[in-house]
């Protein structure tokens, strides 16, 4: 089974990076992992010490797969999509004049016998946008080995929860995606007996598992992302469904 699994969460600040990373790190031990980062502002690049130029852009000006493929360790690359910041001007005259080069260049990437592909969308108000809808679009015209699917991430407001959960659910209908997870994040120890509730709540109205991760200040602070234990049911969850056949 090769999976695409896509991270989206309905504010920013709310973990969506850092978990995407830190089940990067995890899933390299025993998979090839490629990370597309299609966050506009390239968080999770940065985070990791790449600021290359961005796919789009290094089409634009015809430079080097550098720019936009990096290592980070063995069974773990990045495809960072966007220049820091944006350049809209570009994406929209490579779409409109190098879309040939794109996907060349694109489909060079990952068609790298990759078991998993983590997509890291930042905010996004539609998954149709062109902004996000085309690398989707490069993906299922090339590669329709991989199973579709998405977790969404909510931080530990409870109003927020429900709010996420909606969000999610649209976005997943606008591109006929399966939800495979859905994701408290941050969740004071003072909050975990009403938030588990809620969990419990939510499981009976939604197929899907959803889980909670503590607050922790090392995880805003993006620190031992290839270490942490908070994560291990998730991971494991996502590695079963690697494993499937």
């Amino acid at each position: 089974m090769k999976l695409r699994v896509s991270f989206l969460g309905a504010k920013g600040g709310i973990g969506k990076t850092t978990i995407a990373l830190h089940t990067a790190f995890y899933l390299s031990r025993k998979f090839r992992v490629l990370y597309i980062d299609k966050d506009l502002l390239s968080l999770g690049s940065l985070i990791m010490g790449f600021n290359g130029a961005g796919l789009y852009k290094a089409v634009m000006e015809n430079l080097g797969k550098e720019e936009y493929e990096y290592k980070v360790r063995d069974n773990f690359v990045i495809l960072k999509m966007f220049s820091n910041p944006l350049d809209e001007k570009t994406f929209n005259y490579v779409l409109k004049n190098k879309a040939e080069q794109l996907i060349k260049a694109y489909v060079d990437v990952v068609s790298k016998n990759y078991d998993v592909i983590l997509v890291d969308y930042g905010l996004v108000s539609s998954l149709r946008d062109p902004l996000f809808f085309n690398e989707y679009e490069m993906f299922i015209n090339n590669f329709k080995e991989y199973e579709m699917t998405a977790i969404g991430i909510s931080d530990a407001i409870i109003e927020n929860i429900y709010a996420a959960l909606d969000y999610f659910n649209r976005l997943m209908n606008e591109i006929s995606v399966k939800p495979l997870a859905f994701i408290i994040n941050m969740v004071p120890q003072e909050s975990r007996e009403r938030i588990t509730q809620i969990v419990n709540e939510l499981k009976k109205r939604v197929n899907i598992e959803v889980f909670l991760v503590p607050f922790k200040d090392e995880y805003v602070q993006y620190k031992n992302l290839d270490k942490s234990t908070d994560f291990e049911d998730i991971f494991k969850f996502i590695e079963f469904k690697l494993l499937r056949e």
